[in-house]
């Protein structure tokens, strides 16, 4: 950045900039104090006290905005974050292509004890969250959420080396527990980074499912290995997978920032664009302090509990079909090495179901109406899975691939909740306990498959088809609900703008205030 950069009328533009933003650090509203203002909002007045303050703070073109996030925002956070997350996911369901190469029998699994192997990684989960995202709130996030990613790959080369079902238990619990920052961190992320017209596509293509994708081909590769008396085809899967999970934290520890204000390969005028550029997101950045008034606030939000509860009900089916996908494939007549191809396409069906979605959401702008009608094609398939005989291998197949549509209405869920809730500490719990639904609704899910009901799995089936039902529910319920606090903004906003004539509010932007605290919040719906 030099003073070339820029001619005299973007000086003087900026130099308008910062006389408001200046004004707004010696005015605060009584009480305010720059401790109250959230990571953006100080580092923001530390540049409107620069020499070069009007340089920065110029108003950008939007080729400036769309050359930052083409080829420096989304190419490194969203590829930092979706394999991290994909590498994530493996874990949950290389465990189901273990069971094919024998994991059940060398560990000596009988029962239901399969299910409980691949549920317990949920209760560390649970009991881990909200301590880890309160840590990440102290700590360096991006630090944080690369450690704990390069704990994953430690613990799933621990895997290989098992013996029964207790070991095996252990290792995914503590598994869970490390694993407990995956949604809500990385939440966290799309929410400082992108605009709220933006999350939804960001938030389908960095929380994929192309772990099916990566599984089966690791998986082929392990079938394709003879199997030796002291070194089996699962165990080299879970090698492989850790492996690769434990050196992808590298460039992550270099790469991912705390938040734009210290993403080192970005200039400080890019910096000053990544933040000012989601202003009009209204739910804050980053803040160290932890407010216990965004806790009380957050656990009186019933939208917090519309969270977890349709979390629970999308992820009751995700649990069980993707613990027995594999199980459910090789009943249809398959060999091994089939089985482990044919679990390919299930995770592009619902990465595309994921990105149809969130294009649909976001042109239409009926984001819950999509998440709605989404619904349908993973109940029809359930209702197909079911009808068909195994002996009608190509129907119980499309049944099955139809089931895996249940990604895209999950992301869209996130996405809206990333969009409609402001405040940091409130932000992490609120994707804490919606985290917990999910979590419970994977420990819920393979346990309505038992094994006695092989292959109909009808206690499964009903229980998939119920929760679609309640999601779709719930959804409905929460739109009118959203739709009525909108209404409760704008009376909210005249109000809060009858006190304000006259004065700017650039600061306040950042003063770190949940959507109930901020007048100038919309829910989006």
């Amino acid at each position: 950045m030099t003073s070339s950069s820029y001619d005299e009328h973007d000086k003087e533009a900026g130099a308008a900039k910062v006389e408001p933003l200046t004004a707004d650090l010696t005015n605060l509203s009584p009480g305010t104090t720059l401790k109250e203002l959230d990571v953006a909002g100080s580092w923001l007045a530390e540049i409107a006290k620069r020499p070069d303050a009007a340089e920065l703070l110029a108003p950008w073109t939007k080729e400036e905005e769309k050359r930052m996030l083409r080829w420096k925002i989304d190419p490194i956070i969203m590829t930092l974050s979706q394999f991290a997350l994909m590498m994530g996911a493996v874990d949950k369901v290389c465990i189901g292509t273990g069971a094919v190469f024998g994991l059940r029998t060398d560990n000596h699994l009988v029962g239901q004890q399969y299910s409980w192997t691949s549920s317990i990684i949920y209760f560390g989960a649970i009991l881990a969250v909200i301590p880890s995202l309160a840590i990440m709130q102290r700590v360096p996030a991006g630090k944080w959420l690369s450690g704990n990613v390069m704990i994953w790959g430690i613990l799933l080369l621990a895997s290989a080396g098992v013996k029964n079902f207790a070991g095996l238990m252990v290792v995914r619990f503590i598994l869970g527990i490390f694993e407990s920052c995956i949604f809500g961190g990385f939440g966290l992320i799309v929410a400082m980074w992108w605009k709220k017209e933006e999350q939804p596509w960001r938030t389908a293509v960095i929380f994929s499912t192309l772990s099916s994708v990566m599984n089966g081909l690791l998986s082929y590769a392990c079938a394709n290995m003879a199997p030796k008396e002291h070194f089996k085809q699962w165990q080299l899967l879970f090698i492989l997978v850790g492996l690769i999970t434990f050196l992808w934290a590298i460039p992550m520890w270099i790469l991912l920032p705390n938040s734009p204000t210290s993403a080192w390969w970005l200039t400080d005028r890019e910096k000053v664009i990544a933040v000012m550029r989601t202003t009009d997101n209204r739910t804050g950045m980053e803040n160290k302090v932890f407010k216990m008034s965004q806790v009380t606030e957050t656990l009186k939000d019933p939208k917090t509990y519309f969270y977890f509860l349709i979390n629970l009900c999308l992820n009751v089916p995700n649990g069980g079909v993707l613990t027995f996908n594999s199980i459910i494939v090789a009943s249809l007549g398959f060999t091994t090495k089939q089985t482990t191809l044919l679990a390919i396409p299930t995770g592009v069906i619902s990465w595309i179901s994921s990105i149809v979605m969130a294009y649909l959401a976001v042109k239409t702008g009926r984001r819950f109406l999509v998440t709605i009608i989404g619904c349908l094609a993973p109940l029809i398939g359930v209702i197909v899975l079911y009808v068909l005989p195994r002996s009608n291998v190509g129907g119980s197949l499309a049944g099955l691939y139809l089931v895996f549509f249940y990604w895209g209405p999950y992301t869209n869920t996130a996405a809206l909740m990333y969009a409609n809730t402001g405040g940091y500490t409130k932000k992490g719990l609120t994707y804490a306990i919606a985290y917990m639904g999910y979590c419970v609704g994977n420990i819920v899910g393979p346990q309505t498959f038992k094994a006695n009901q092989a292959p109909k799995y009808t206690s499964g089936v009903a229980a998939m088809l119920a929760c679609y039902a309640i999601a779709m529910a719930l959804l409905a319920v929460f739109w009118a609900y959203c739709a009525w606090l909108n209404k409760r903004k704008e009376a909210q906003l005249a109000e809060y703008e009858a006190s304000r004539v006259g004065k700017e509010d650039l600061i306040e932007s950042w003063q770190d205030q949940t959507d109930f605290e901020n007048p100038h919040f919309h829910y989006t719906t």
